[in-house]
């Protein structure tokens, strides 16, 4: 009973973040303040008041409607809060510790940095929302979005040495730096941004430190997969060009790493025992 409220008063919170996540994705690509600068109508220009901006709700009560000009609202704003709140609550559905193993827990250290990975990965989800949503419109993925991951990273890092000290798997997540960004970054150069964007570079580094370095080699192969076999389905079905943008297609692979990268790393090693 415990999970269960846990995981509603998650996805609530969760999806307050991803009517945020709404703004980003809007006003990034047009240089335009994410922080200072009331929300309002894209059609009229109106500036929304408090009760226009309850996530998912909102919505549903203005039966997708602008209140003032009822203009359309994209579907894309209860979308991403509903896709927010979900991957939120899968974070932590498939963490290792917490909830489903709190009476196995020794360590309140050992917990509380558990806990506290789980929080960052629900983060980086969002992060990892708001770059699919961008490169796929713009092919660039913002600077600031893979800073933030690398903080994620950076965080992860420091609280590892703390719990853990010299016995810790902190080496892994430095590896994991470079273990992808580093190839990406001399195919960058050699193609000169044909073959792979800078963008997408920084993305891998960032996320590596934040995964280690199995699950950074698992996100690259995963989305190298994604990328191939959707992009070639476009290209057959909606005569899509060869270009594709790669953030997206990197950004579930990283998702499919930090979810079942584990596993998949406990498999292929079993071939070799």
């Amino acid at each position: 009973m415990l999970s269960v409220v846990f995981y509603i008063l998650l996805f609530v919170y969760a999806i307050i973040i991803g009517s945020f996540l709404n703004v980003c994705i809007l006003r990034i690509p047009l240089k335009e303040t994410i922080v200072s600068k009331r929300s309002h109508c894209m059609k009229c220009g109106h500036q929304l008041a408090w009760y226009d901006l309850f996530p998912l709700f909102s919505y549903i009560f203005l039966r997708g409607k602008c209140r003032y000009c009822k203009a359309k609202i994209s579907v894309q704003y209860p979308v991403i809060e509903f896709t927010n709140g979900a991957l939120a609550v899968l974070c932590f559905m498939f963490g290792d510790f917490w909830p489903h193993e709190i009476d196995a827990i020794i360590r309140l250290d050992i917990f509380i940095y558990s806990t506290m990975v789980l929080l960052l990965s629900a983060v980086l989800c969002s992060v990892l929302i708001v770059i699919t949503l961008i490169d796929w419109r713009t092919f660039e993925i913002p600077l600031g979005a893979n800073i933030v991951i690398l903080i994620l990273g950076l965080i992860r890092l420091v609280w590892n040495l703390i719990v853990y000290g010299k016995d810790g798997n902190w080496l892994e997540y430095i590896i994991g730096f470079f273990v992808v960004s580093v190839p990406l970054a001399i195919i960058y150069y050699i193609s000169k941004g044909r073959a792979i964007g800078g963008g997408d570079v920084k993305l891998m580094a960032a996320a590596g430190l934040f995964l280690g370095w199995k699950l950074a080699l698992i996100a690259l192969i995963a989305g190298c997969l994604y990328g191939s076999i959707i992009h070639i389905i476009r290209m057959k079905v909606s005569g899509e060009g060869k270009q594709l943008a790669m953030g997206p297609y990197l950004s579930a692979g990283i998702v499919t790493a930090l979810w079942f990268g584990k596993y998949i790393v406990e498999w292929y090693s079993g071939f070799f025992k």
